[in-house]
Parts: C-alpha cells; sequence; structure tokens
C-alpha cells in the first residue's frame, strides 16, 4: 500500500523543448566571403573574354572582308588580286610591327606571308601571284585557292621572332 500513497515522480517531469531552428538569413560569414569570391571570379572571367574577342575583331572584320572580295571577283580578276594584296598588307599592319611589315614587296612578302602562317603557299603555290601578279596582265588567277589560302593566313597567323 505504500505504493499508492507515493507520487509518481515521472509526471513531474516536463515535456521536451527544442530549440528554435535555424535561420537562413543572414548567412554565415563564409557564405559571403564565398559569393563574393565567385563574383570576382566572374569578373575576371568576362574581362579575360571580352580581351580575347577584342583581340581578335580584326580578324572578323578581314574575312568579312575577303568574302566581299570573293563574291566581287567574279567580275575583275586584276582587282581582286590588288584588292587581296592590300587585305593581307593591312591585316599584317594591324597584327605586326609597321617597320617589320611596311615595306615587304615581292618575294620577302610571300615569304614573310608563309613564315607567319606556316605554309609554303605563298611562295611555292598558288601565292606566287602576288609576286608580281598586280604588275603583269593576269589571264587566270586561282580566286577559289587564293581565297581559302587567304581565309587560312588570317585565321591562323602567328606571331614570329625575328632576327
Amino acid at each position: 500500500m505504500a505504493d499508492a500513497a507515493m507520487p509518481d515522480p515521472l509526471a513531474e517531469l516536463r515535456d521536451i523543448h527544442l530549440p528554435p531552428a535555424i535561420e537562413s538569413w543572414p548567412p554565415a560569414i563564409g557564405w559571403w566571403l564565398l559569393a563574393a569570391l565567385c563574383l570576382i571570379g566572374v569578373f575576371f572571367t568576362v574581362k579575360y573574354l571580352r580581351g580575347l574577342w577584342n583581340k581578335k575583331a580584326y580578324r572578323r572584320e578581314a574575312k568579312k572582308q575577303l568574302d566581299q572580295l570573293f563574291s566581287a571577283s567574279e567580275h575583275d580578276q586584276q582587282a581582286f588580286l590588288l584588292n587581296y594584296n592590300a587585305l593581307l598588307k593591312r591585316v599584317a599592319l594591324t597584327a605586326y610591327p609597321r617597320d617589320q611589315v611596311a615595306n615587304l614587296t615581292g618575294e620577302s612578302w610571300v615569304a614573310f606571308l608563309d613564315l607567319t602562317g606556316e605554309t609554303h603557299e605563298f611562295s611555292m603555290g598558288p601565292g606566287q601571284i602576288l609576286v608580281d601578279g598586280q604588275y603583269a596582265p593576269v589571264n587566270s588567277v586561282d580566286v577559289q585557292h587564293l581565297f581559302e589560302l587567304g581565309q587560312q593566313w588570317i585565321k591562323n597567323h602567328r606571331q614570329v621572332a625575328t632576327p
């Protein structure tokens, strides 16, 4: 009977109270730093890609002009040859130092194009016509091959060390 008179100690315990939920705002300082680093990384990536885009703008413009020359070539091959040579010279003056390019003509000009384009098509192929073609009467110019050669050179010319 002693058990009936004794009060139940577990009945006097209160219920378990959980702590309040962790708030998601404001984030911890580490998340702010990570967000700042990501923004800085995006900024510099965009700046780098924009610089590459601007650096190659002259190539895109030259390709566009070469396409226009090619579409007009069926009327006058002599004019195509003159404008083609002038276009390659303008591209070279844009990409290389003026004193290295401006005075090149004839054999030295096609040798320069071969060297910078890593090809032999200018001095040993259809590009030979650039040596004296603008001064000689032109009977037949391989306009298609010159067009492809010009596209290749505009796309692939590289800086080379000069002696």
